[in-house]
């Protein structure tokens, strides 16, 4: 049980940026994450996700990602902070 807690504190603490004054997202981190579900959820690879970089880290927060599959089609994906900790959910919310 001690192990898995450590292995999400872990986690968590990858999506959150260590140096700033204002704590903000690891973009580079949360964009892995996203890519790595969304390509399981839709059986699909090669897909790319972008997010922004200076996302302050606030319980509550939400922002946007795209993503983008090989062949062009684009995928918003609207991302909620469940704390300052860089904890998210995730949905897509429109597909062009």
């Amino acid at each position: 049980m001690h192990k898995r807690r450590v292995v999400v504190l872990l986690a968590s603490l990858a999506l959150v940026g260590g140096c700033s004054r204002t704590k903000t997202l690891d973009a580079t981190s949360l964009e892995e994450m996203l890519r790595t579900k969304i390509e399981h959820q839709l059986g699909a690879s090669r897909i790319t996700v972008d997010c922004p970089d200076d996302e302050p880290a606030a319980a509550g927060a939400t922002f946007q990602c795209s993503a983008t599959s090989a062949d062009g089609k684009t995928l918003t994906v609207e991302v909620t902070q469940t704390d300052d900790k860089g904890n998210v959910t995730w949905k897509a919310t429109n597909a062009g």
